[in-house]
């Protein structure tokens, strides 16, 4: 579902980029996809959120890197398909490369076209695709991670698609908070997660006719140490050659990683307001130009012993162009110039930041 709004048909015609999947037998075939890029990064940041020094001075660095290798091993048994994505993501320049399983899900699909999933899966929520083959940019709209809740999580989905309509229902042990990593699921020890969190996600989306699509979603979960809620909401418009899209989000987390607030332990509440604007024009078969303003507004508080309230905020400016060489090879070109300030009600963490970007990414899907 997300794909269908998020990958519109103006771009996949102005790109010719596909995944098209490999046939191994009448039950077996695979896709998947290589991506990698070459960044110069440069900024000044006197408070540490892009993880330089905060000394105030600028910076400069380069790094050319394969981000991302991906394998979808997908499996149809006619009614019930299910699909296994095995994924490597890069360092980042960070020394920290990984891998994993991304997705392994089971599907049963009903005749009225609703379908039961059980798993790990993707999110319903968000505008802008989890994956690199997805987006029309380079770069993520803000710059920080999972503002809309986690990118996957483990647990039973039901959805219901029409021709015109979705929607989908998720009941789920995993993370729906602001941050990755500060609610729900098994901590195995990790006093900053949640043992007894689950997270319930509901998401709903209509297509129109005339090119128009909306969507509504949003998650709340609910745990021993916090709660939190998050809702996202989305229009696409397609006309021609050309796509336009905003989003807006918002979001609560209340949090007490230790469970020992009472004991002057950390405990913080965490509000995002996040919102994005795009728009695609496809001028030829093979390539398409974007331009994208996104935004980001954050409190947080902390109460402990010394208690703070810190605020920021931070706008970004983002030109990409796409040229399609074949099907299953995609160059992204990107300049993107990012600008924010924090303001920490104790002084500790106030100060401006700013960062300029120039990216060129290959994606060879197969």
């Amino acid at each position: 579902m997300k794909n269908k709004i998020a990958i519109a048909s103006a771009f996949i015609a102005a790109s010719s980029f596909s995944t098209a999947e490999i046939v191994v037998n009448d039950f077996l075939s695979f896709e998947g996809f290589v991506d990698m890029s070459y960044a110069h990064v440069g900024g000044d940041d006197e408070v540490g959120f892009y993880g330089n020094p905060a000394d105030g001075k600028s910076y400069s660095d380069n790094n050319f890197a394969v981000d991302q290798v991906e394998i979808s091993w997908l499996f149809d048994f006619d009614a019930v398909t299910a699909q296994i994505d095995l994924n490597y993501l890069g360092d980042q320049g960070t020394n920290a490369a990984n891998s994993d399983v991304e997705q392994a899900f089971a599907t049963y699909h009903m005749e009225n076209g609703s379908a039961i999933t059980a798993g790990r899966y993707a999110s319903m929520l968000g505008f802008e695709a989890f994956e690199p083959t997805g987006l029309y940019q380079y770069s993520t709209a803000y710059d920080v991670n999972t503002l809309v809740g986690p990118r996957y999580g483990q647990g039973v989905k039901y959805t219901l698609e029409g021709d015109n309509t979705f929607f989908g229902i998720s009941v789920q042990d995993t993370v729906t908070g602001l941050y990755s990593g500060r609610l729900g699921g098994n901590n195995n020890g990790n006093v900053f997660q949640d043992d007894g969190g689950f997270g319930v996600e509901v998401a709903y989306a209509s297509y129109m006719d005339n090119g128009l699509s909306f969507f509504l979603g949003g998650a709340v979960e609910d745990g021993d140490n916090g709660d939190s809620y998050v809702i996202n909401t989305y229009v696409t418009y397609e006309t021609g050659a050309w796509i336009f899209a905003a989003e807006v989000n918002y979001g609560e987390t209340e949090n007490d990683p230790y469970g020992l607030a009472p004991f002057g332990a950390i405990h913080d509440d965490t509000e995002i307001f996040s919102a994005l604007l795009m728009a695609n024009f496809a001028y030829s078969d093979v390539a398409s130009i974007t331009g994208r303003v996104s935004y980001i507004d954050a409190t947080q508080s902390f109460k402990n012993a010394g208690a703070s309230d810190v605020d920021g905020d931070l706008i970004k400016y983002t030109l990409a162009h796409s040229y399609a060489f074949t099907d299953n090879l995609l160059l992204v070109n990107e300049i993107s110039f990012a600008d924010g300030s924090v303001d920490d009600s104790n002084g500790f963490a106030d100060g401006d930041f700013d960062q300029l970007t120039a990216a060129v990414e290959l994606i060879f899907s197969f």
